[in-house]
C-alpha cells in the first residue's frame, strides 16, 4: 500500500493539472470544490504514506486507506456506468481509458488494505508495537516480496489494460 500511494501521491504531485483535468472528466465532485480536492488527494496519500510506519497510527492509517480506495473505486465505478470517456491519472498523466480493469485493480488494493489492517489488529491493535523478536524473518521476507510483486502488478494497471485491450501501450501518453 505504501509504494502504491507514494508513487500515486508523487505522480499526481508531477502532474497536477493532468489529475485535476481527469477528475474535473468524471463530473464526480462539483466545480467549486474541483481545487480543493485535487490539492488534498495527493497530500492524503502522501500522509498516509507515512502514518502506516508509526505504530500508534498503522492500524488507522490502514483504514483510511481502505475508506480513500473505496472512494476512489466507487468514482470509477460511477464513470463506467455513465460511459464517461476519460482517464484516471491515478498515476499521474495518462491517456488509457477508466475500464475494468481499474476496478480490478483497486479490489486487489481494498484487498491488501484489509489484509494490513487485519494484521495490525492481531499484532496488538492501534498503537501496539510488535517486539523486535517476535517477528519472523522469513514471513517477512515473503511479505515484502509478495508486496513488491503486488505493487508492481497495480501500478502496472494501464500498461497491461492496453496489452489485454490489443492497444499496445497506444492508449498510454508516453510524457
Amino acid at each position: 500500500m505504501t509504494v502504491v500511494f507514494a508513487v500515486s501521491a508523487l505522480g499526481k504531485a508531477r502532474a497536477p493539472g493532468e489529475f485535476r483535468a481527469s477528475v474535473r472528466e468524471m463530473r464526480i465532485v462539483p466545480l467549486r470544490a474541483l481545487g480543493p480536492v485535487a490539492a488534498a488527494v495527493p497530500v492524503l496519500e502522501a500522509l498516509l504514506v507515512v502514518a502506516v510506519w508509526v505504530p500508534a497510527l498503522t492500524s488507522w492509517a490502514f483504514l483510511l486507506s481502505f475508506g480513500l480506495i473505496a472512494v476512489f473505486t466507487a468514482a470509477l465505478a460511477s464513470v463506467l456506468h455513465r460511459r464517461i470517456d476519460t482517464s484516471c491519472s491515478c498515476f499521474g498523466a495518462s491517456r488509457t481509458r477508466v475500464g475494468p480493469a481499474h476496478l480490478v485493480r483497486n479490489a486487489v488494493l481494498l484487498a491488501a488494505t484489509a489484509a494490513g489492517f487485519a494484521a495490525a489488529l492481531a499484532a496488538g491493535g492501534p498503537g501496539s508495537v510488535p517486539v523486535a523478536g517476535s517477528l519472523d524473518p522469513a514471513g517477512v521476507s515473503v511479505a515484502l516480496l509478495g508486496a513488491v510483486c503486488v505493487s508492481a502488478l497495480v501500478l502496472s494497471t494501464d500498461l497491461l489494460a492496453d496489452v489485454f485491450a490489443g492497444t499496445g501501450g497506444a492508449g498510454r501518453r508516453t510524457s
